[in-house]
């Protein structure tokens, strides 16, 4: 994609513009994707699902191929045309696959919807999708894992139970219910077979990988992808899953504005998760009613000051896309989905304290931060790339924190600058970083995609110099 092209996505992100209906055939090709894909289990094996990738990746080869020699033979306009059509042709395609996959297949698609600039407009609208419309499973799948997790049917334990599932994503659907007691809940309920996908797409990707073994970065490569691994092998943990909300609920207080469901224990297990039900909008209907500046400026304040709370109580909350807040009437921020948590080490924690040394002007810090974040030694080959980027990819994170009072995210440059350096690090190769970096830099691009859909302007200097005074007391 070109500056040119980037700058005119961003702009129209920023005025508010949210993904839209697929053409006519477009959508009723879509529902059609839903209805069938419910009725199909998750594939588990690793050759199956290997070869459906595969048949995707021919699909999309052959297609853009295609389109490339038609092209030789239009004018600008019929080109214009026929990139569009092939761009929906192959959102449709690649939604039915990857919701058909499901688990850290679907997750991949999610975050192409997240982030535009990754993929033309119209795949990234059509897999944004998955956030809230990933295929939900037959219930009469879903009924067996409820009973066989918790040993009741669903109408036994609880006062009344939506059938239809109100939200689908990759690894389980929500259900809606009431208790006895008279409480409404969300039940998340797991994927029959979702847990065996993982271990299936990683021996996958494990055989594709094997050019890069006799690369010197194949340490950190393996590395991190084995922390990809460690964490989606958490999220299908709900027992895990429950206990970081626990403790994400207990550093806010009412004052706060962030909101974090209460869980019920008795009614959640390892794959089925009982909680609070929080009635809101999501993101696109929250900016579909065209809300205010103070109001966009208020929830982004709180959604920032949920990331730097959990921050310094060394929980990364790693996967902040629209699917998982949800803006209250009331003024306060949801936060739904705690699978994708980062709980830090203590060498991890390390990194934190030189980062804040850095923070605070000490400068002397910044050759020990690149050394703990990427293996690199001043004086190493290489290391003075590795320094240039490293500071570049620091001084685009603080630039909010530089600001005089609040910064603007709804600037599409300070985004177009943090692709930039990224999409250079990962054109030169250079893979040398910290594991628990996978999901930093996931976490740190995934809010400000979401500030900059929001158009929030936030004092982030302010905010950060009040939660340091926290976590220091």
């Amino acid at each position: 994609m070109t500056n040119e092209n980037l700058s005119e996505l961003l702009g129209a992100l920023a005025s508010g513009d949210e993904p839209a209906a697929l053409p006519g055939p477009g959508e009723e090709r879509l529902h059609e994707i839903l209805a069938e894909l419910a009725q199909r289990p998750v594939p588990v094996h690793s050759l199956h699902r290997l070869w459906t990738l595969g048949e995707l990746s021919a699909q999309i080869a052959l297609a853009y191929g295609a389109l490339w020699v038609r092209q030789w033979f239009s004018d600008a306009e019929t080109r214009k045309k026929r990139v569009m059509e092939t761009n929906l042709r192959l959102a449709l395609s690649t939604f039915h696959r990857l919701g058909y996959l499901r688990g850290a297949m679907t997750k991949l698609g999610q975050i192409a919807g997240h982030f535009p600039q990754l993929v033309p407009r119209e795949i990234a609208d059509t897999l944004d999708r998955l956030q809230f419309e990933a295929p939900p499973m037959h219930y009469a799948l879903i009924r067996e894992v409820i009973v066989n997790e918790l040993g009741k049917e669903p109408e036994q334990l609880f006062a009344s139970f939506d059938r239809e599932a109100f939200a689908a994503a990759s690894l389980g659907q929500v259900h809606r219910a009431r208790l006895h007691t008279g409480e409404t809940v969300a039940v998340k309920i797991q994927y029959p077979g979702i847990a065996r996908t993982i271990d299936a797409d990683f021996r996958n990707l494990n055989s594709m990988l094997f050019p890069l073994r006799l690369s010197s970065d194949w340490e950190y490569v393996k590395a991190q992808f084995a922390e990809v691994r460690r964490m989606l092998n958490q999220e299908v943990d709900y027992r895990q899953e429950a206990e970081s909300m626990r403790k994400a609920s207990a550093l806010f207080q009412p004052e706060d504005g962030v909101v974090i469901p209460r869980v019920f224990d008795e009614y959640s297990g390892a794959r089925v998760l009982t909680t609070e039900y929080l009635k809101g909008s999501h993101l696109k209907e929250f900016l579909a009613g065209d809300p205010p500046q103070a109001l966009r400026n208020q929830f982004g304040t709180a959604l920032y000051r949920a990331q730097f709370r959990m921050y310094f109580a060394y929980m990364n909350y790693a996967d902040p896309h629209a699917g998982n807040y949800v803006f209250l009437d009331d003024g306060r921020l949801g936060l739904l989905d705690f699978g994708c948590v980062q709980h830090y080490t203590a060498e991890e924690r390390e990194l934190l304290a030189v980062s804040e040394e850095l923070i605070g002007g000490d400068e002397a810090a910044f050759p020990r931060l690149l050394e703990l974040a990427s293996g690199v030694r001043a004086g190493d080959r290489g290391s003075e790339r590795y320094l240039e980027m490293t500071r570049r990819s620091y001084d685009w994170m603080m630039e909010p924190m530089h600001a005089t009072g609040p910064f603007d995210f709804g600037d599409g440059g300070h985004l177009e600058r943090g692709f930039a350096w990224f999409s250079e690090m990962v054109r030169d190769r250079m893979l040398r970083g910290h594991p628990t970096y996978v999901y930093f830099n996931r976490c740190v691009f995934g809010v400000k995609a979401l500030l900059y859909r929001l158009r929030a302007q936030v004092d982030v200097r302010s905010l950060h110099d009040q939660e340091l005074s926290r976590w220091r007391r």
